[in-house]
């Protein structure tokens, strides 16, 4: 899939869980403000990460049964989404809602490294699905999702 298949098909989803937000169903207070625009967009942008990590996640530890085409299509929609994750941090701004640091703006040039990191992992699991399907791609699965734990634990605001 090209990378403007993928902007497409992802755009729809991330247009789907931001009306969804917007609707009430995502419980953001509205900001029309450029930093409000840009955290709706990246909230958004991570839900659709955080959904599809879990569902290849949870396949890849048995945890949910396996079906090779939702996988597929989760690894495919992962990969697409993971390379929308720096635009939502434009312009430099925390609204209220947000567990970003500062130091994503500090550190800039790391930040979008380790966005990088995700994305080449992500296109990792893709080559490895359409190679051989879930059982090339499962040994990728852990190094991936701690591609994301890299970044949330230097630049993400920790909960109790």
């Amino acid at each position: 899939m090209n990378n403007s298949s993928r902007f497409v098909k992802l755009s729809g989803i991330v247009l789907a869980v931001s009306t969804l937000a917007a609707c009430g169903g995502g419980g953001m207070a509205e900001d029309d403000s450029p930093e409000g625009q840009a955290f709706e967009y990246r909230h958004s942008v991570m839900h659709v990460l955080a959904y599809k990590m879990g569902q290849i996640g949870g396949m890849a530890r048995e945890e949910i049964p396996l079906d090779e085409a939702v996988f597929g299509k989760a690894v495919h929609d992962l990969a697409a989404s993971a390379g929308m994750v720096t635009e939502g941090f434009m312009p430099e701004g925390i609204p209220a809602g947000s567990r970003s640091l500062p130091d994503i703006w500090t550190n800039w040039s790391d930040f979008e490294q380790k966005a990088k990191d995700l994305e080449d992992a992500a296109d990792g699991l893709v080559a490895a699905v359409e190679r051989g399907g879930f059982t090339e791609a499962k040994g990728l699965v852990q190094g991936t999702a701690q591609t994301c734990g890299g970044c949330h634990r230097a630049y993400r605001e920790r909960t109790e």
